[in-house]
């Protein structure tokens, strides 16, 4: 072990000596992953039913853990995928049920249901160590465990981003419609009551139903968690801290302010207005609370949730108070955020401070860019061998260094303390967990699917992959062009697959390769993207084609991404047009060498192409090719 400490150590700051750009991130949800405990199934007090041991009904806890996870982290499965940060869905306390919550009776498998801020579900964790050792059954112990995760990870080179809520609690209280003081479980209105624009519902009551865990939110006071003392104030458990207005049923596609103040079905909002009478309080417990995952913990990064739900300016205050309590380590740390809209405008504000142009300084690092996510499935999330057009994904692609009607760019291009911008910390993706579901669902060809995911893997930005990805999950109950929850399946079910099975799939084997191209070509993580090519509406010759260039900061490397969605062969031809490159990027002797195919079976042996000139390069059908330049 003494010879092993050093070891560990060493790539644990590597780890966090990494730039974030050059991170490939895996997001899972951890109840879905790998029962790798079965005896945090049911924790001590739990409501049994809230479990389905047959690992089928997703609105129930299925058994996915932190064990799970160590156990593939142990066996080198992410490694050898080429992750290097894990993003976890939220891990502490939560209420365990909900009734009328979006589509009916759920539990909070998820995490997005906070009850305990300084306390991990016991759901998550195990009673022993990796090694045997015991962990005491309380939140030091579960606090423990999750802080051994950490260090594992970090101990095989992998960053771990701990997503989190500050716009809401689960339903800690209910409104006491008949005022018995009990919470009458099937009766809606205490659940939920109707949005109210002015004052507040004036009977809500902290609810006590130990088996579902619905009691009072934590932490109350000062709390001394793996010998640190952690001086919370308890303002999160004060019923005047929550805005207590009701729901409104259209409040998610609101953009008038009121998506911002009510709670949504049975979660409880947060009063974040400036002029609440415990902004700051709220403000300054949650960086007290999250400074210590971020350091104690060793956590390198939130997610955070539910951006646009809460008041600008709380963001602006968190942020700045967060980064000045990590001190220099902030410049180490990634906070990004969940902004669940298609608008570039919309996504991008929250990359500045609502104090601008006072204050140009970063508020968010990075946000998930759903932009992007909606135009690629655009082109590509279409049944069998059809495709839609590449031109809002080439759009979308220059966005992001665009400015809007105002002349301010998009995404803030001013440097945090990592010395990068929200430009470069911006998070690419396909999928996820949120409405829009997994790419590949009924009608999607696993070939497409891989397709989706090298496209991720190639675009500017952090690539993010959602669990299963690496297996071309299927969600045979989703439909395309339809919102739903029906992906978030088990992706290591008891019945199969194993990992040594997912690891002979195709799809793990392309973003294995796709990874390994962008840790040893650096213009695949930090070049420019330059677009080549767009399927021209007026030839069928290129139908399906997609082209685009990342080039380096000094111009003396590049390669060219080329994309066919089509079920022909093609190239790069329409009429007399072909690609050109960009004045003085290609001398006379450089060439194009095809380094990777995403597709076929057995990719066309294609010699270099002299890169000057038009270019007529090969697309086999269903492909992402790689064309890397040689000088």
């Amino acid at each position: 072990m003494c010879l092993l400490l050093p070891l560990l150590l060493a790539a644990a700051s590597l780890a966090s000596a990494r730039p974030w750009s050059e991170e490939v991130m895996y997001f899972v949800m951890t109840d879905r992953f790998h029962d790798g405990d079965t005896e945090n199934n049911i924790p001590n007090g739990c409501d049994p039913s809230l479990y389905d041991p047959q690992q089928k009904d997703i609105n129930r806890f299925l058994g996915g853990d932190l064990r799970g996870l160590e156990k593939a982290i142990q066996s080198g499965y992410f490694n050898q995928l080429g992750i290097t940060a894990l993003w976890l869905t939220p891990v502490v306390k939560n209420v365990w049920r909900s009734g009328y919550d979006l589509g009916g009776w759920k539990t909070s498998y998820h995490g997005y249901w906070a009850q305990d801020w300084l306390d991990i579900d016991p759901h998550l964790t195990s009673k022993t160590d990796l090694t045997g050792n015991p962990y005491p059954d309380n939140p030091e112990g579960r606090t423990a465990h999750y802080r051994d995760f950490v260090r594992l990870a970090k101990s095989k080179g992998i960053r771990v981003i701990q997503d989190v809520v500050l716009n809401h609690a689960g339903p800690v209280f209910f409104y006491d419609i008949d005022g018995d003081g009990l919470l009458n479980r099937q009766t809606k209105d205490e659940w939920v009551q109707d949005f109210k624009p002015h004052g507040h519902h004036p009977n809500a009551t902290w609810g006590n139903i130990p088996e579902w865990n619905l009691r009072q939110t934590q932490p109350d006071g000062p709390r001394t968690l793996l010998g640190v003392n952690i001086p919370t104030t308890g303002v999160l458990s004060r019923l005047d801290s929550y805005g207590r207005k009701g729901f409104s049923h259209d409040s998610l596609g609101k953009t008038d302010g009121e998506e911002v103040t009510c709670d949504f079905f049975s979660l409880r909002d947060f009063w974040t207005a400036p002029d609440s009478p415990h902004f700051h309080a709220l403000i300054d417990e949650f960086v007290t609370i999250y400074h210590f995952y971020l350091t104690t913990i060793g956590v390198d990064g939130l997610r955070i949730d539910t951006v646009k739900h809460v008041h600008h300016e709380f963001w602006d205050a968190f942020t700045q108070r967060l980064r000045e309590k990590l001190g220099p380590h902030a410049k180490d740390k990634l906070l990004f955020g969940e902004i669940y809209d298609g608008n570039p405008a919309r996504l991008g504000q929250y990359t500045w401070r609502s104090d601008w142009p006072e204050n140009e300084s970063p508020g968010l690092d990075g946000v998930l860019d759903f932009h992007l996510c909606f135009t690629a499935r655009d082109y590509l999330r279409h049944p069998g061998g059809t495709f839609g057009s590449p031109k809002s994904l080439e759009d979308s692609l220059r966005i992001r260094t665009a400015t809007d009607d105002n002349g301010r760019p998009f995404y803030n291009p001013n440097p945090g303390p990592d010395g990068l911008n929200s430009q470069q910390k911006i998070i690419t993706f396909i999928e996820n967990h949120d409405g829009i579901n997994r790419f590949r669902v009924a009608g999607i060809t696993e070939r497409r699917h891989r397709l989706a995911q090298a496209l991720v893997m190639t675009l500017p930005g952090i690539p993010c992959l959602y669990y299963g990805a690496e297996a071309a999950l299927l969600d045979q109950h989703g439909k395309i062009g339809h919102d739903g929850e029906t992906g978030r399946k088990m992706f290591f079910h008891k019945n199969g697959p194993t990992r040594t099975d997912v690891r002979k799939s195709p799809a793990f084997r392309d973003i294995a390769a796709l990874a390994k191209l962008r840790a040893t070509h650096p213009v695949l993580r930090h070049g420019r993207i330059h677009p080549l090519w767009v399927d021209s509406e007026g030839s069928s010759e290129d139908d399906g084609l997609f082209a685009f260039a990342r080039i380096s900061a000094d111009n003396k490397s590049f390669a060219i991404i080329l994309i066919n969605a089509s079920d022909q062969p093609s190239t790069t031809r329409s009429g007399d047009y072909a690609i050109t490159l960009p004045q003085g990027l290609a001398t006379p002797t450089t060439t194009l060498t095809p380094i990777l195919t995403i597709g076929p079976d057995s990719p066309p042996k294609t010699p270099p192409i002299p890169a000057q000139g038009k270019l007529h390069l090969p697309a086999p059908p269903q492909s992402l090719t790689i064309f890397h330049s040689n000088p």
